[in-house]
């Protein structure tokens, strides 16, 4: 092989070198574009994200009016709820996403409510309404007020009493908890139409008693009807307030377990309401799951409600 001369040598160095600046000009290149449109385009999202949400409040606003007025005392007429509804369809087809439709469905079920109360003949609940948004407003004035005069409360009570202290009160005797019925706690839809049509769904039911921070007792209810072949699922979880401590006391127990959930698990097979008694005949669950209409929605009747049967008594101590 012949051997190179002096101007081959550098002329073969000169192609090489061209060829590596070509090479880092492309990773500069590439660097550019990372640092610079990268970061654009994930702007870009995110502004239509934000874009999205903001544009679905706005129309959202309708329908919080609607409520408002409703629970204010305005009459739930047929003119309302076909509005209403249609509101609610035209924002499931303008915002398709879960997040908007699981959204949509909750007003939906809270008109459903008013629309059954109506057809079952309670007048009061608009006026139960009113009262509660009445009584939310003299709550918040007498805690306010309360904070204004917590100074003079704490040395009215440092302030010694003539005669020597008092004993300390002992707790309430035997708070109890009452029977009585719960519920309906209805399922909002999670995926399908609403409805299981010919199709069984599989229930899935769970309820416990629970101690929150000491002093307040709930009931905790799952409550999950459908299933993967049945194209609908539909779910609640709900906490329901049973009792509340007084002033100064602790909760310490309870006649019934506590966190010990009891469980139901089944195929509905026919339209008609189930029964099952559970915790010892504690408590009976009535559960609605296929149903001869709509299943899952506002005017659905997929259903749990809870007969507590027996009292249960809650065990105070002083703080």
């Amino acid at each position: 092989m012949k051997p190179l001369n002096q101007t081959e040598r550098n002329q073969r160095w000169s192609q090489f070198l061209g060829l590596y600046a070509v090479l880092l000009l492309l990773l500069g290149l590439c660097w550019w574009l990372s640092l610079a449109l990268i970061p654009r385009l994930t702007n870009v999202q995110q502004n239509q994200t934000v874009n999205e949400l903001m544009a679905y409040k706005k129309q959202l606003t309708g329908t919080d009016k609607m409520l408002t007025s409703l629970e204010q005392g305005a009459p739930l007429t047929d003119n309302w709820l076909r509005n209403f509804y249609a509101n609610t369809s035209a924002l499931d087809q303008q915002f398709p996403k879960p997040l908007f439709m699981a959204t949509t469905n909750s007003y939906r079920q809270l008109a459903g409510e008013y629309e059954n109360a109506r057809r079952e003949g309670d007048e009061g609940l608009q006026l139960l309404n009113s009262q509660k948004i009445q009584l939310a407003a003299k709550k918040a004035a007498l805690l306010a007020s309360l904070a204004a005069t917590g100074n003079e409360i704490k040395t009215v009570a440092a302030a010694p009493k003539p005669g020597g202290a008092k004993p300390v009160p002992p707790a309430p005797a035997g708070p109890v908890i009452n029977p009585g019925l719960y519920g309906p706690f209805k399922p909002l839809l999670i995926s399908g139409n609403g409805e299981f049509g010919k199709n069984n769904p599989e229930i899935n039911a769970s309820v416990q008693f629970m101690i929150i921070r000491d002093h307040q007792v709930v009931l905790g209810v799952y409550f999950e009807t459908g299933a993967a072949e049945t194209g609908t699922m539909a779910k609640v979880t709900e906490r329901k307030e049973l009792y509340t401590a007084p002033p100064g006391y602790k909760i310490v127990g309870l006649s019934v377990p506590e966190r010990t959930p009891w469980r139901i698990n089944y195929v509905d097979k026919t339209p008609r309401e189930d029964q099952f008694a559970i915790a010892d005949g504690l408590m009976t669950l009535f559960v609605n799951g296929n149903m001869p209409g709509l299943d899952i929605g506002a005017t659905g009747g997929s259903a749990l409600s809870i007969q507590l049967k027996k009292q249960i008594k809650v065990e105070l101590e002083k703080e």
